[in-house]
């Protein structure tokens, strides 16, 4: 009972805790760079379990939702980015569910939606996604994962659009964490998807890794601090 007293105490410490993540983001990181010299059929399944570990031991109140979540990324990280294997596309599907997940998280805070907000951001969301979309268009046909990729663009544009209305509505310090988010997962898809779809790009690869685990860190702390606020 001690033991298990001094290590809720100790994960409790948000500046330790983000350095034993991120400690842990750069390792599985730098595999993707040094494959060779670190091993990611290890170091890939640590981020999102300790994601889930770090919200059990930390909110106050627990979103069942956001635990959900947490499985299904862990789903699609194991298939759609296991080095064991080939690129799986039910990963993809996985994540785009995780992120409809977060978005009906979010949905339900609203309150009031501006109209002028909800055109200016609606438009921004549009060009951020299809221009990149458009771009990456070949190699995305050349896959042939066109319906699995649609899904997640608007599994993510659903969930950036949301997150750009709350923060809009209400901006607070434990709003800014979902800003965090969205300009990670941005960084994510664009990373990510220049590696897969124009040159296969170890750099590439290790911003994918750092800027899509860090979008669910940052949604993590979110929720947590919205749990200690009511």
């Amino acid at each position: 009972m001690i033991l298990k007293n001094e290590l809720r105490e100790l994960i409790n410490e948000k500046p330790l805790t983000s350095l034993f993540f991120i400690g842990i983001l750069f390792l599985d990181a730098l595999g993707a760079v040094f494959p060779d010299y670190l091993d990611r059929r290890i170091t890939l399944f640590f981020p999102i379990p300790l994601i889930f570990i770090v919200y059990i031991l930390n909110a106050n109140r627990k979103n069942k939702l956001f635990l959900l979540s947490v499985v299904f990324n862990f789903l699609g990280v194991c298939t759609f980015n296991n080095p064991y294997q080939e690129y799986n596309t039910i990963g993809i599907i996985f994540h785009a569910i995780a992120f409809f997940i977060y978005s009906t998280i979010l949905f339900k805070k609203y309150k009031t939606i501006s109209a002028k907000n909800f055109l200016r951001f609606s438009i921004i969301v549009v060009l951020f996604i299809v221009i990149p979309s458009i771009i990456y268009s070949k190699g995305i046909i050349k896959m042939n994962i066109s319906y699995q990729i649609m899904l997640y663009l608007f599994s993510i544009s659903t969930f950036i659009f949301g997150t750009f209305m709350l923060y809009l509505n209400n901006k607070t310090n434990t709003n800014r964490f979902l800003v965090f988010a969205i300009v990670s997962i941005l960084f994510s898809s664009y990373s990510q998807g220049y590696n897969l779809f124009i040159e296969d790009s170890h750099f590439m690869e290790f911003l994918a890794v750092i800027f899509f685990n860090l979008t669910h860190y940052f949604m993590c702390w979110y929720l947590i601090r919205e749990s200690r606020n009511t």
